[in-house]
């Protein structure tokens, strides 16, 4: 009767998920931006990729990952739909393991699904490198990224006279978190952006009361990675209850619990 009780108790899910946040690495959009003084209007930026540096910081991190073991933890990668997310992503979670990498390390055993959702995506509108290309186009490119969840080909959530309030952008990241905690598994990992991940956690500590070290609070580095741990209780806070987006960058709610 006690083992029982003890098998039923291990069945029950646990009270909490762990969330693995990942920023992009450095895209041609940042070097433009920060070092040349290119506009941020600018149409070179379109769906800016992954610069050289940034796919050095990509290999490190990966190798980073797998020396800790915690690649063979994850059980989901959600990726932004922008090109340099998704680059990002498949480098991490998709590439070679480096032939440097002492045999003490524990080598890749797992390689978790990657789903892009337009709802991580960075704060949208006004500026190229924040609009996507067609999927018609990317799905070529990533064939081992899940696009199922996205149901417009075009961007359609992209505009050019309006930037999105950074308030919107918090809402999106809560709305976000509550999809994320539906989901079954409890280990994910998440490529978005700088501006939606900052905005994200300060929404959580700020709105939701979650406690979060200023260390979290600020501004991801490019490539940088943070984990974060939702409690149970976190989820039943009335601002997360009752937080809601615009209906276009919502999963289908058919397939909170199955990939296909």
């Amino acid at each position: 009767m006690d083992l029982c009780g003890v098998m039923l108790r291990l069945s029950l899910p646990p009270n909490f998920k762990t969330l693995h946040l990942v920023r992009h690495a450095q895209g041609i959009h940042n070097i433009a931006l920060e070092e040349e003084g290119e506009k941020p209007e600018s149409e070179k930026l379109y769906d800016a990729h992954l610069s050289p540096k940034g796919l050095q910081q990509v290999s490190e991190r990966r190798n980073q990952i797998l020396e800790s073991g915690l690649l063979n933890t994850i059980e989901l990668v959600i990726t932004s739909p922008l090109r340099r997310a998704m680059e990002t992503s498949i480098g991490i979670f998709r590439g070679q393991e480096d032939v440097n990498i002492s045999d003490d390390f524990p080598k890749a055993n797992n390689f978790p699904p990657i789903v892009a959702l337009e709802i991580c995506r960075e704060r949208m509108g006004l500026y190229p490198c924040d609009r996507r290309a067609s999927l018609s186009t990317r799905r070529t490119c990533f064939p081992e990224i899940d696009f199922t969840m996205i149901e417009s080909d075009e961007d359609a959530l992209w505009q050019d006279k309006e930037r999105e309030k950074l308030e919107d952008v918090a809402t999106r990241g809560l709305h976000f978190v509550k999809w994320l905690w539906e989901r079954p598994e409890n280990e994910i990992a998440i490529v978005s952006h700088g501006i939606f991940l900052q905005q994200t956690l300060r929404a959580l500590h700020e709105k939701v009361g979650i406690p979060l070290e200023d260390s979290l609070l600020t501004r991801f580095a490019n490539c940088e990675l943070r984990s974060i741990r939702i409690e149970k209780s976190d989820m039943e806070a009335d601002t997360l209850t009752t937080c809601n987006c615009r209906n276009y960058v919502t999963p289908p709610s058919t397939s909170i619990h199955t990939l296909e």
